[in-house]
């Protein structure tokens, strides 16, 4: 049976630093689970996240990690760019490794991850970025064997996948209401799963909503109700736009993304270990003052 633990002490077992980490899910982001990778000081952790969206946009600016995989990094609410990846992009800088895979190549790498093989072959996508650009950082290539040629995308295996369901039992099956994507796949393909289920409740319940994640692949169970915000549940609670406004209109310059991280994500005396101990900040990814000077 799954062990049934908070957030915070999910993320102190399954997550180290240089863990492989995938933040589920597709179109309904665990901003939870990102803003306890930073509280906890991670670093050098490579992210595998379809729906990048802000998430990723808050874990590329706070300096936690060491590379991406991604569907798309960009605001759900504009128009206002996602500004660290932006930032990041135009600057030239190579210290976060970029993997930039459509839908259908991310979920062909999860495929081949779950059926334990080194690739998955994959439609060729001839002029586009993907290919042409390698927009993938690497993550395609071609094989030749005797039934033919095929391009084909690398396995991906996360070390962890934090899966986001609306309802869970005790024996780890959950139920996802929405867009599914990759994320059944990303469970499969990873080591261990982490359940986040807005609510727990009996197994005649989840069974009679159809059970989406099964329990067999389900290492922990964390309830945690609003999970997403200020994303937004289906059936629960909406988005928070306001939220999100607020977001953009801080991150537009790195001193003002800092000030956001110090005040809605770190408590004061983490904020003030990670100036004091010279950890990556928001400010060192995009060319700024340090954390400590952004305290000023």
């Amino acid at each position: 049976m799954p062990e049934a633990l908070d957030l915070a002490e999910a993320v102190r077992r399954h997550v180290q630093d240089g863990s492989r980490v995938y933040i589920g899910n597709f179109g309904a982001q665990l901003f939870c689970v990102g803003h306890e990778l930073i509280r906890q000081g991670r670093s050098g952790l490579h992210a595998v996240i379809a729906s990048g969206g802000l998430l990723l946009d808050q874990l590329l600016g706070a300096g936690v990690l060491s590379s991406a995989t991604f569907g798309h990094c960009w605001s759900p609410v504009g128009p206002t760019p996602a500004y660290n990846f932006r930032r990041f992009a135009e600057s030239g800088d190579t210290s976060v490794a970029l993997h930039e895979l459509s839908l259908g190549l991310f979920s062909a790498a999860l495929m081949a991850g779950a059926y334990d093989l080194p690739f998955m072959p994959v439609s060729d996508l001839a002029g586009a970025g993907y290919i042409d650009e390698d927009w993938t950082g690497g993550r395609t290539s071609w094989v030749d064997c005797a039934f033919g040629g095929a391009r084909v995308i690398s396995a991906e295996v996360p070390d962890v996948a934090f899966v986001h369901v609306d309802i869970a039992d005790a024996d780890g099956n959950g139920v996802i209401r929405g867009p599914l994507g990759e994320v059944v796949l990303a469970a499969q393909a990873a080591r261990s799963v982490v359940l986040v289920a807005e609510e727990t409740v009996p197994g005649e319940e989840v069974r009679r909503a159809g059970v989406t994640i099964p329990g067999l692949l389900v290492d922990t169970v964390v309830e945690l109700p609003g999970a997403v915000l200020p994303d937004g549940a289906i059936g629960r609670y909406d988005r928070d736009v306001a939220a999100y406004e607020r977001y953009s209109a801080k991150a537009r310059t790195p001193d003002g993304f800092t000030g956001w991280l110090r005040d809605e994500v770190l408590p004061v005396s983490a904020a003030s270990e990670r100036s004091a101990s010279g950890l990556s900040t928001p400010a060192s990814r995009t060319g700024s003052a340090a954390l400590s000077e952004g305290n000023a």
